[in-house]
């Protein structure tokens, strides 16, 4: 079964004696006349990766980097030429496991970069990666860092180290300046560690220690461009490292700096002007609600819900669900789901076919308890042109009023009676249709206040002349206790969503979890195990955020207000909209209590779920805000956007978003637009 360590690896061409291979030689010209060669690994891999000392490269992974083979040389010049190239350079790259038609395992590399050898290398030279952590990467002052390392927080991602339980690194950097006046700082020592979306959270041995990194140590380590995440230090030197921590003072926290950073963390400003809950407690245990001190200003604050076990336990049995159903979800695409069918009028689940986006919908109602038409799944038709197609029409030849065939009708009836009661509609594979035609009626509706949401199936005066009228009222209430969700693939078959849509929206994209997680499951049960109560509306709106101010911080409006002015600046039609900035507040507000999504993270899901989705365009409008992605490089260069993320990176470390521009600027430079 195919594997992949995302961690960076890095690697010298191999002797003939340490290839482990069967080849004479550790250059080879295969048969589609390539060269391949073999590498040997001289980093600390991650804790699964096998006993392996070698992996394969081929010649497409050099070709960017400068090499050049020549077809018409003879095979031992070719092959002398890639040997004295690579005498003075280290790779550093990925690797995969592939298992070829004889079940014999290889192990290719990927992503290939190169960096050139130091004046100290030696031929056992042995490296150990360490994470470096910086502003401009994680979005964070370093009395921010030394802060959240000391309480146990995450401090964010680095992809470039492995994350597997066994890696807790020791010690970590700090990079702090600009590059020529760059210092970097060690942390130490960490016994244990959590990896989610959030990153690295670091659980300390005894105390925190610091010590400041001295130039003829960093001479002697790997920092490169082509890995800026990760130093690579010999391992004499590394132990040498951990010695110094050891010995170094106590890193020392100033005690107003650390319940500053408790109460914006854990304290919820409620809109009274008297009252701050407590959020301490574990779940499970009652909330306290203490006094606000007299002349504190909560303004700015962190807005996190009241932990809410009734919450608590049913993401875990969502959780389960998933697992026992076979499907792979990251907690934080159920976290990100649960929080926006809680805050958003219309959830849309995007992703590409087989992700299992229907299948999440059910999990989420049967760990609900909903049973029966409480969950109404629609499959959408391509011939739908308008709502007539969904809702129905008043038959006046007949005089009955005659639904359509989805079901959603006596789906809304039934809401309406037993509003104590939850309901789910689903529309299945959504944009086979133009959702603008069939769900025309629903946009305006969606728009309107809770109490205000009234579907009109005919005209008032056809009541008394239809003979199904009781059953089929004229209009039918929309209430709370209905939440709507649909599911979309991005194909050659299906319609793109206009603004009108997005405005409404929140779009969702499942992610792709690597295969061999598949195996790591539980195995598929036939039957999933129901909660023993469901969840009625009351208990579910509990959940729910419900303080209609705006509380989102004064540098989150601005940069959601020069996000606005650039989307202007490219079509006056597109922007952010007061619309958007509020649904943004509600969905931060209702970020559930945990420690996957923190609320810097979920802005930065917002941004890419609720704005990033409208920017399309060609080429020509879009180069400036989105930028120009280099195919050499990977990156993306002159990006209003990327400069904008990186202005307000103290607001968050937009990953996701980075990675949305990212995408968007790639299909610019090969398609020529973007949608």
């Amino acid at each position: 079964m195919n594997k992949v360590w995302e961690n960076d690896l890095v690697g010298v061409l191999a002797d003939v004696d340490q290839s482990e291979l069967i080849y004479r030689d550790t250059i080879l010209i295969n048969k589609q006349d390539s060269l391949q060669f073999f590498v040997r690994i001289i980093s600390q891999p991650a804790d699964s990766f096998p006993n392996v000392k070698a992996v394969t490269g081929f010649y497409s992974d050099l070709e960017k980097w400068g090499f050049e083979d020549d077809y018409l040389q003879p095979e031992f010049i070719r092959k002398e030429k890639l040997r004295e190239w690579l005498a003075d350079r280290l790779l550093i790259f990925k690797v995969e496991k592939r298992i070829r038609y004889n079940h014999e395992e290889v192990y290719n590399m990927f992503q290939v970069r190169v960096m050139p050898k130091l004046p100290s290398y030696n031929k056992d030279l042995k490296l150990i990666p360490v994470p470096i952590f910086s502003q401009q990467v994680n979005g964070l002052e370093k009395d921010e860092f030394v802060t959240r390392l000391a309480l146990k927080k995450f401090v964010g991602r680095v992809e470039e180290v492995s994350h597997e339980e066994n890696d807790t690194p020791p010690v970590v950097l700090w990079r702090e300046g600009a590059e020529e006046e760059e210092r970097f700082f060690l942390f130490g020592m960490f016994e244990k560690h959590q990896y989610a979306h959030g990153g690295f959270s670091l659980e300390v041995r005894d105390n925190l220690k610091s010590l400041e990194l001295v130039e003829e140590w960093l001479d002697e380590c790997y920092l490169t461009d082509e890995s800026p995440n990760v130093a690579f230090v010999p391992i004499e030197l590394y132990q040498r490292l951990l010695e110094l921590v050891e010995d170094a003072e106590l890193v020392t926290m100033n005690q107003e700096s650390k319940e500053d950073h408790e109460v914006s963390e854990k304290s919820l400003h409620t809109g009274e002007s008297n009252i701050i809950l407590d959020l301490k407690a574990k779940p499970g245990v009652s909330v306290s609600v203490l006094e606000k001190p007299a002349g504190m200003d909560l303004s700015g604050f962190s807005l996190i819900p009241e932990v809410n076990e009734k919450e608590q336990e049913f993401l875990e049995l969502l959780y389960s669900h998933t697992q026992d159903a076979g499907l792979i979800y990251r907690k934080e695409n159920l976290i990100n789901f649960h929080t926006s069918m809680k805050s958003s009028s219309l959830v849309i689940l995007s992703g590409m076919s087989g992700t299992g986006k229907t299948k999440l919908v059910e999990l989420y109602s049967q760990s609900l308890g909903l049973k029966g038409e409480q969950l109404t799944v629609i499959p959408v038709s391509p011939s739908w042109t308008s709502d007539s197609d969904l809702i129905g029409y008043a038959d006046t030849l007949n005089m009955v009023y005659r639904p359509g065939d989805s079901g959603l009708i006596n789906a809304l009836r039934k809401a309406e009676d037993d509003k104590d009661k939850l309901y789910i509609i689903c529309f299945d594979e959504m944009n086979l249709a133009r959702v603008e035609h069939y769900f025309s009626q629903f946009l305006s509706i969606l728009e309107m206040d809770h109490g205000k949401r009234v579907l009109r199936l005919y005209n008032d005066d056809l009541e008394s002349r239809l003979y199904n009228s009781a059953q089929y009222p004229p209009t039918i209430v929309i209430r709370e206790n209905v939440m709507f969700v649909g599911t979309v693939n991005m194909d050659e078959s299906t319609y793109h969503f206009s603004d009108k849509v997005l405005d409404r929206a929140n779009v969702l994209s499942l992610d792709v979890m690597p295969f061999y997680q598949m195996k790591q499951l539980p195995e598929k049960k036939k039957g999933m195990v129901a909660r023993a109560d469901e969840v009625d509306f009351e208990t579910f709106e509990s959940f729910q955020y419900k303080n209609r101010s705006l509380n989102l911080h004064d540098d989150e409006l601005a940069l959601l207000w020069e996000i606005h002015q650039l989307m202007q600046d490219v079509n006056k039609q597109v922007g952010v909209g007061p619309r958007i900035v509020k649904q943004i507040d509600q969905y931060l507000g209702n970020l559930p209590v945990q420690n996957y999504i923190l609320r810097e993270d979920a802005f930065d899901l917002q941004m890419v779920q609720r704005i990033l989705t409208k920017v399309r365009g060609s080429e020509d409008q879009l180069r400036d805000l989105l930028g120009r992605y280099n195919r050499e490089k990977d990156i993306v260069e002159s990006s209003q956007l990327i400069r904008l993320f990186d202005r307000y990176s103290h607001v968050s470390a937009f990953r996701e978003s980075r990675h949305a521009v990212k995408q968007k600027a790639k299909e610019l430079k090969y398609n020529g637009y973007s949608m």
